[in-house]
């Protein structure tokens, strides 16, 4: 609660220097990246962390409030959890504030992050629940008059950015498929077994040979099928293989 404690007693200094003042209409700022932790987000257990009673309570409507953030989720196709439970996410905005002594001033904080169970890559059995995501924190200081509003569109806005940030992951590409596709550009595009590439690679010559043997086919011979391709050379006629230096096969005898 201390680093809690920092923030109100910065926005009571920004607040008493008139540096605070920013127009309830302005979007706060959020954080809206490319996340891995985020492609597989489907269902996520909303929690709006805010005193039952306190400085916060009569401004906001928690359960009207949550309800707007879980409507805004589901427009992006993110379900909302009934339950809390170890497995799914938890998507957690924080809402802080109080009253500056001897002003019409309210200064809040609010936070929004996800938190969900990862994985030790050297230990698959071993699991642990961390932060994967979150937004830059929104700290202001507005009449009073003007809290609820302002709190109500810092939690939307954080919310939407989440359901952005969702959304951005799944434009990553999955870095399995990845991988395969660039070994397969990589690969040469005719995948045929040896022989049958021999024998289209040799389809325009009627006879063939291997370039550091002695001996020409048919393309059909069994013996061709053996020749490799960068090791291939063809011939228009059996002159033209005979005047190279080869010989004809006694097997398919070209």
């Amino acid at each position: 609660m201390v680093v809690h404690a920092c923030f109100v007693a910065i926005l009571i200094g920004a607040a008493a220097g008139k540096a605070a003042d920013t127009p309830p209409s302005r979007k706060p700022d959020v954080l809206v990246a490319k996340s891995q932790a985020l492609i597989d987000m489907q269902q996520v257990c909303v929690i709006l962390a805010a005193p039952e009673t306190g400085p916060v309570e009569p401004w906001i409507e928690i359960a009207k409030l949550k309800a707007q953030v879980v409507e805004k989720l589901s427009a992006g196709g993110i379900k909302a959890a009934e339950k809390e439970t170890g497995r799914v996410p938890k998507l957690v905005v924080q809402i802080e504030g109080i009253v500056i002594p001897d002003s019409d001033t309210y200064a809040y904080r609010v936070q929004t992050s996800l938190s969900r169970l990862v994985t030790v890559p050297a230990r698959k059995d071993m699991e642990f629940e961390a932060h994967v995501w979150q937004t830059v924190p929104v700290m202001q200081a507005v009449a009073k008059a003007d809290a609820g509003n302002a709190i109500a569109a810092a939690v939307m806005t954080q919310a939407e950015a989440f359901v952005s940030a969702c959304k951005a992951a799944r434009g990553l590409p999955d870095l399995a498929e990845a991988a395969k596709q660039k070994k397969s550009a990589s690969e040469p595009l005719n995948t045929a077994p040896p022989g049958e590439q021999n024998l289209q690679a040799a389809s325009a010559y009627p006879f063939i040979a291997s370039k550091s043997g002695s001996v020409f086919h048919r393309p059909g011979c069994r013996w061709a099928q053996n020749i490799t391709g960068g090791n291939l050379v063809g011939y228009k006629s059996r002159e033209e293989a005979v005047q190279a230096g080869k010989r004809p096969c006694k097997s398919c005898q070209p």
